[in-house]
């Protein structure tokens, strides 16, 4: 068995050290990436949702949308690891200091979203209207404390 020097032991461990925060970098963009677009995909359904509503559309035509919010709202905690508050990120610092509180408010969009969808189901556009103001405020109740623009 070939001797190492301490020399080749410390260059193996610093790049071994480099590779691992890389890797981690790496990991942290793809984190950021996937809540973005999730938060987008919200966006997106609730613009749907608003259009319905507006339209007085088929409030069962709401269902489909408020269940992906839901889905979405399900996912929120596994979205923000600790470490992903650097980079280009909107999400403030408070989320990791208060995670609890923060999954309590993602817990309460996928409740508000869930019986939204079910007001949909139901066909009442009133009830739709007045569970959509809701999940509004479910995603306000959460993006005040813990949400910044984007630099």
């Amino acid at each position: 068995m070939a001797k190492i020097s301490r020399k080749a032991w410390a260059r193996l461990a610093c790049a071994t050290v480099i590779l691992s925060l890389v890797g981690v970098a790496a990991v942290a963009q793809d984190v950021l990436k996937q809540r973005q677009d999730a938060m987008k995909g919200n966006g997106e359904a609730l613009k749907t949702i608003d259009g319905i509503i507006k339209a007085n559309g088929n409030p069962g035509d709401v269902a489909a949308p408020a269940n992906k919010i839901a889905d979405t709202a399900a996912q929120i905690p596994s979205l923000f690891p600790a470490g992903t508050d650097q980079g280009d990120t909107g999400a403030n610092k408070e989320i990791w200091q208060n995670f609890d509180d923060f999954k309590a408010k993602a817990a309460n969009l996928q409740e508000q979203a869930k019986m939204l969808a079910a007001a949909g189901q139901a066909g009442d556009l009133a009830t739709v209207r007045a569970q959509f103001d809701k999940v509004i405020a479910a995603c306000t109740d959460c993006h005040k404390p813990y949400r910044h623009k984007r630099q």
